[in-house]
Parts: structure tokens; C-alpha cells; sequence
């Protein structure tokens, strides 16, 4: 009853976050929705089997994602050149898989972000945010299993935000103090990939590789805009930016060290409308 109890939960906070804007993010590999039978907690004893059919459909998972995002071009007005934004998410994804085909998640975490454009023709403008708190959510799905071929195609819609405080603000290498200074950014996310799982035999147990590839559909809001106390009249910001471009490419891999593991670990770069780079691992209660 507790697992249903969590289900609930998720899904209801999945269903309401993925309603507003956010930031787009890892997309991760369908192995997420494949983590080994063996709990972290439980492992398989006789706890395992004494559990009922219902209980083993549904399985409860966390994972982090350390991400590191390089550039990320924008598109604002005729007033607006160069835009881009760069930094760090660290994010606690925990999902509830059910019958080991779809995953309704939250993501909870903390977002730094650094913006930097041009206005009007005029100085080199950079806003860096403090750490700040960031949420969000999404679901992953199965679309197809391809059995003769060993491939899986893997759907995910995902949302995240974060509203950070500015720290530093400089324009044209002058420093500008602005205390009510805002720092937004909100984006919406839809990607399909396509795995395949592989066994590497080693000497000791053999270790399973799943990579994964695929597009991404996203579009954003960054809102970040000050003032200078010394022209107060004069507005310098982005006007809620948003992509460049729309479409993105990953490339990932998922590593499981044994197939009574009840951890992965992966890597995933993604690139076109950004250059990011994901750092993360999951585990299964």
C-alpha cells in the first residue's frame, strides 16, 4: 500500500508540473525503466517473494544528474545580439516505473546559471546567478520493443524551472548593483531515442552497456533583466529569450556492472542547440 500510496503522489505532481514551462535536461535511456530486479534495500531474499504480483509491477527509483551545460544559444529581439547561457543542474530524479514500461517523475535540484548578450549595439552584457533552487518533472515511456533486432525506442516529455537571484552583474566590465534583478528560466522538453543493450564479458562478471541516441524538441523562456541605478530609465534585458534553435541530438550510454546490480551509471552529451554533458547514476529501491 505505501508504493501506491507514492504512485499517487507522483503522478499527480508529474501531471502538474509538466503543465507549465521549464527547462529541457538529460533525457536519460529507456534502461531506466529496465533497473535489475535486485533492490538496494531488499535484495533478493525471501522478502522478494513475498511480495505480491502488484508490488512487482511497480518499482521505485532515484537517480542524480550532474549536469554541466557549455553554451546554449538564444534568440531575442532586433535589440538583443548574441545571447547565450551557460552552467550547472544537479538534479534527484525519483520515479515510480510501472509494469517496467512507463515513468511518471519529479526532479528536484539546484540550478547556477550564467547569461551573457548584447543591446542595442552597445557594451558586452553578463549576468551570473547564486545557486538556486530548481524542479521539475516529466514522464518516459516504451514506444516499441524491436525483438529481432535487440532495439528499444524510448519516449520522454519533461518540463523544469528555476528562479535564481543575480550575484554578479557587469556590463561593458563595470560592475552594477541591482538587488531586485531577475533571473528565469523555464523550458518544456520532448525527445524519442533509440538503445540497444549489450553483454561485455569480463574475467570476473560480464558488465551490460546500453547506448542510446536520439532527437530532442524543446523550446525555452529566459528572463533575465536589470537595471542600473545610475540610468534607471534605460530596461537591459533579454526579453524573455528563447532557443535558437528548437532541435537537438544526443548521444549516451548506460553502464550496468552486473545484471544482479541494482545500480547504472551513465554518461550523455547533448549537442545542435546546446553542448551539455550529464554525469549520473540510478538505483532501484
Amino acid at each position: 500500500m505505501k508504493k501506491l500510496y507514492i504512485l499517487y503522489s507522483l503522478v499527480i505532481v508529474a501531471i502538474f508540473v509538466s503543465s507549465g514551462l521549464v527547462f529541457a535536461a538529460t533525457v536519460g535511456n529507456s534502461l531506466d525503466l529496465d533497473v535489475p530486479n535486485v533492490s538496494a534495500i531488499l535484495k533478493q531474499t525471501a522478502v522478494d517473494q513475498a511480495l505480491d504480483d502488484y508490488e512487482q509491477m511497480i518499482k521505485i527509483k532515484a537517480s542524480l544528474d550532474m549536469e554541466f551545460l557549455f553554451d546554449k544559444d538564444l534568440n531575442g529581439p532586433n535589440e538583443v545580439a548574441g545571447a547565450e547561457l551557460k552552467g550547472e543542474w544537479n538534479m534527484v530524479k525519483l520515479g515510480v516505473t510501472i509494469f517496467d514500461r512507463v515513468e511518471p517523475y519529479i526532479k528536484i535540484g539546484a540550478a547556477r546559471l550564467d547569461a551573457k548578450w548584447r543591446q542595442n549595439s552597445a557594451w558586452d552584457i553578463e549576468v551570473a546567478s547564486d545557486q538556486g533552487f530548481a524542479w521539475g518533472g516529466g514522464i518516459k515511456g516504451i514506444i516499441w520493443d524491436f525483438d529481432d533486432q535487440g532495439l528499444r525506442l524510448t519516449g520522454d516529455v519533461q518540463c523544469r524551472i528555476a528562479d535564481l537571484d543575480a550575484s554578479d552583474i557587469e556590463r561593458g566590465g563595470v560592475s552594477i548593483t541591482d538587488t531586485g534583478a531577475d533571473f528565469k528560466v523555464e523550458e518544456w522538453q520532448a525527445a524519442i531515442a533509440l538503445s540497444k543493450k549489450y553483454e561485455l564479458p569480463l574475467k570476473w562478471q560480464n558488465i551490460y552497456l546500453v547506448p542510446y541516441t536520439g532527437l530532442t524538441l524543446s523550446d525555452s523562456t529566459v528572463d533575465v533583466s536589470f537595471k542600473n541605478p545610475d540610468d534607471p530609465a534605460q530596461d537591459w534585458t533579454l526579453y524573455d529569450a528563447n532557443n535558437e534553435s528548437m532541435f537537438g541530438f544526443f548521444l549516451g550510454c548506460d553502464i550496468m556492472p552486473t545484471i544482479s546490480s541494482s545500480f547504472i551509471y551513465s554518461i550523455e552529451v547533448r549537442l545542435v542547440n546546446e553542448m551539455a554533458l550529464t554525469l549520473g547514476g540510478a538505483m532501484k529501491f
